[in-house]
C-alpha cells in the first residue's frame, strides 16, 4: 500500500476546517489536493482525531502483516502436506498421528488433518502381518 504523503494531522485539520466554515475549494488549494480526495478523506476520517486516525493506520498496517504471515504460514502448510502425501506410507502416517496425539495433546481430527490421512483410513484395522 502506498504511503500516503499527508498525515492524520493535516488530514484532521482539513476536515475541522471544513466544519469551521472554511471553503473546500481554499483548503483543497492549500494542500494541493482534489475535492474528490478531499471527500473521500470526509467520508473516512469524519469525526476522528488525528489520534484515532493513527491508531487506525497502525491497525491496518498489522492486520496487513498478519494476512502475509498467514498467507505464508499457509503455504508453508501445504508443501510440508505435499512432503507428507509423497513420501510416507499409510502406516508412517498412522504413527505420526499417534505420535501428535501422544506428544502435543492434538486431537484426532486435527492431526489427521495436518499428516493429509483420512480419519477412516488412521482407524481402519492394520491387516498387514506383523513380524
Amino acid at each position: 500500500m502506498r504511503k500516503s504523503r499527508y498525515t492524520a494531522e493535516q488530514i484532521s485539520r482539513a476536515i475541522k476546517d471544513s466544519e469551521e466554515g472554511i471553503k473546500v475549494k481554499q483548503i483543497c488549494a492549500n494542500l494541493g489536493i482534489s475535492e474528490a480526495t478531499f471527500y473521500s478523506w470526509k467520508k473516512k476520517y469524519a469525526g476522528l482525531n488525528s489520534e484515532h486516525g493513527r491508531k487506525i493506520k497502525e491497525l491496518e498496517e498489522s492486520l496487513h502483516s498478519l494476512s502475509r504471515e498467514l498467507q505464508l504460514i499457509s503455504s508453508d502448510k501445504e508443501l510440508l502436506q505435499s512432503i507428507v502425501k509423497k513420501f510416507f506410507t499409510t502406516g508412517d502416517k498412522r504413527k505420526a498421528v499417534t505420535f501428535l496425539q501422544d506428544t502435543h495433546n492434538v486431537g484426532t481430527r486435527r492431526s489427521c488433518r495436518l499428516l493429509n490421512i483420512s480419519r477412516s483410513v488412521y482407524h481402519y484395522p492394520c491387516t498387514c502381518d506383523s513380524q
